[in-house]
């Protein structure tokens, strides 16, 4: 979208911007309510030289309304806000409340993405050891709220995205967003059975779709049906999210093999479909899985536990799954899928909360597939230095998380992946082969919920 540049500023270079420290917005701690602001960002130094390395970057959201504090020993040279690419489109006034602070208020973001602020800080002698700060504050109640409603029918929808905040819901059938941008102009955050998103090149508020299974941009089509089983089966066996290419080609595979939605239903399967049980034997015979999950049958049991739930077995739920494997009756190779169904459907109160918790991993597991996409990071998704990445990222979350908010965390974690592959992973595999065989363990429908995993 267009907006006004101050062009007789000089923009930045591209080493400038790539030099730029990232700092990510939150909710603040220690603000009054009736502060107006909605999430905040500090930035603190008594470092000397630090005048010359005062350049941050940050994410913006379209129509947010920004105050920017520079606070230094001496008053600051001045704040000056950048565009992503680099173009000066604000500055402080110097109308500032007191010596030593800069303050750029009222600022209303045109775009969601990425900017970058030059702090203006103002030592005296560079190498002197005296205190800085940067400040950002954002109010997101400016933000314009939704104001088209689109509801399908039970029927083939196709929905085109306006320039206003949308609100769909495809109800049954097939259903498409369409945009006119590319993939990558785009942010998507899932939280549970909701996908919103964000253009970062243009005004066309934040879209929140239910029930759409495909997103067509310009360049390409994303169909998301299948994506919550495959990210599960990502989640469970291997405790990470999916990178684009093995999401991708897990979802084809699963389509292929007109397979249910849910843990569960997969399971059901097991016994009639020899393809669906290769497909998910193959996840657990798999080194990333067998590295993950090893030691004797119950040091397993307990991996998958602490991998998937963040906790360790009761003794029933122990002993129940550590029987069935040392039986036979069920394989190594498909324990955490069996484990995660049987967590899915428990109505006990503990079940309740893992069957949250599961959700809440699938959720933020997808938007880092995501963010992958829309940050040009597909590539630096490789290698067991990155897949520790995403393992430390799901283990902060819990049954309480709420994934949008989440997303924060997310976007640092893709930020902070390795440039170069940290050693071997089978991140981005092939489909695996169909014929691979899978025990079942019997009689689970007959076994009460609660000893089939608590």
């Amino acid at each position: 979208m267009a907006y006004p540049t101050i062009d007789y500023l000089p923009s930045l270079t591209a080493q400038q911007l790539a030099l730029a420290h990232p700092l990510v917005l939150d909710k603040p701690s220690g603000l009054s309510p009736g502060s107006g602001w909605d999430l905040s960002v500090d930035a603190n130094t008594n470092s000397a030289y630090a005048a010359l390395d005062d350049l941050y970057s940050f994410t913006m959201i379209e129509n947010a309304t920004y105050d920017i504090f520079s606070h230094s020993f001496f008053d600051p040279y001045m704040i000056t806000l950048y565009d992503q690419a680099g173009r000066v489109i604000a500055i402080d006034k110097e109308s500032d409340s007191g010596y030593g602070m800069d303050y750029l208020s009222n600022f209303v973001a045109p775009y969601s993405g990425k900017a970058y602020v030059e702090a203006g800080w103002h030592q005296g002698s560079a190498a002197v050891h005296l205190s800085a700060a940067l400040s950002i504050y954002a109010d997101l109640d400016t933000i314009p709220k939704p104001t088209n409603t689109m509801i399908g029918n039970d029927g083939v929808d196709i929905f085109m995205a306006t320039k206003s905040s949308d609100l769909v819901d495809g109800a049954g059938g097939v259903d498409t967003m369409v945009y006119t941008g590319k993939r990558g102009d785009y942010d998507i955050v899932k939280s549970g059975a909701e996908l919103k998103i964000y253009s970062l090149v243009s005004n066309d508020g934040v879209d929140s779709l239910r029930n759409v299974e495909k997103l067509r941009f310009s360049d390409s089509v994303s169909d998301i049906r299948h994506s919550d089983l495959a990210q599960a089966l990502y989640v469970s066996y291997f405790g990470r999210a999916a990178d684009t290419g093995g999401l991708k080609g897990f979802q084809a595979r699963l389509s292929e093999l007109n397979a249910p939605s849910s843990a569960a239903e997969l399971s059901a399967r097991y016994n009639t479909d020899a393809s669906v049980k290769g497909l998910i034997d193959s996840f657990g015979s798999s080194a990333e899985s067998n590295a993950l999950y090893s030691g004797d049958n119950k040091a397993f049991v307990r991996a998958i536990y602490s991998n998937l739930l963040g906790r360790e077995p009761d003794q029933g739920g122990l002993d129940f799954w550590t029987g069935a494997i040392n039986t036979g009756a069920l394989t190594r190779a498909n324990a955490s899928l069996s484990i995660m169904a049987g967590a899915q459907g428990n109505s006990s109160t503990q079940g309740k909360l893992d069957a949250l918790l599961i959700g809440n991993k699938i959720s933020v597991a997808s938007n880092f597939t995501y963010g992958l996409e829309t940050e040009g990071k597909t590539g630096a998704y490789n290698g067991l230095g990155a897949a520790a990445v995403s393992r430390d990222l799901l283990k902060q979350v819990t049954a309480n998380t709420d994934a949008f908010t989440f997303q924060t965390q997310v976007i640092k974690a893709v930020a902070s992946l390795p440039t170069s592959a940290g050693g071997l992973s089978p991140i981005g595999d092939a489909p695996p082969h169909a014929d691979a065989p899978l025990i079942l363990l019997s009689g689970v429908d007959s076994q009460p919920p609660s000893l089939l995993y608590a």
